[in-house]
């Protein structure tokens, strides 16, 4: 078993070893190619970076984003807002088309089923206003077939 000194020995070199600072460089070399190297560039390279590194790995170093201005971010973000808006608008006004077509295909299979109805020539019965039971007159049939047709033609379209 290992005494609590020896642990903490073990734990004071580690931590030791991980606040090693480093610096890696990053340069563009004759050929155009980005380079990172712990070493220093040679001379004549372009767009020379330093960077320390904290655990002494080479680490990519990136030009800070230049701070935004408080309008830029505002109008980043009415922006934001209205492109938001019209997206939930078009999501919308697709859900809106797709009921009325789905209105419309109930629309046209009812009235086909209501004229098949009415050209099968079987008796066609209906409860009258008093709660009785009748059977659908030939001058009627025709009215219904008349007017059922035209409902057909209307709704089915397309």
């Amino acid at each position: 078993m290992k005494s609590p000194l020896q642990l903490f020995i073990a734990i004071a070199i580690l931590l030791a070893t991980a606040t090693v600072a480093a610096q890696v460089y990053k340069w563009v070399d004759k050929d155009g190619q980005v380079q990172y190297s712990d070493t220093p560039p040679p001379p004549g390279a372009a767009k020379v970076e330093v960077k320390k590194t904290e655990s002494g790995s080479a680490a990519a170093s990136t030009a800070p984003a230049p701070a935004k201005s408080l309008e830029d971010r505002n109008k980043e973000s009415d922006k934001r807002r209205t492109d938001a808006a019209e997206s939930a608008k078009k999501v919308d006004e697709t859900r809106k088309k797709d009921e009325a077509a789905a209105a419309a295909a109930e629309n046209c299979k009812a009235a086909q089923a209501s004229l098949r109805d009415l050209e099968s020539g079987r008796p066609i019965r209906r409860t009258n206003e008093q709660g009785e039971i009748v059977v659908m007159s030939d001058e009627v049939r025709e009215a219904e077939l008349t007017r059922a047709r035209a409902a057909a033609s209307a709704s089915c379209k397309g």
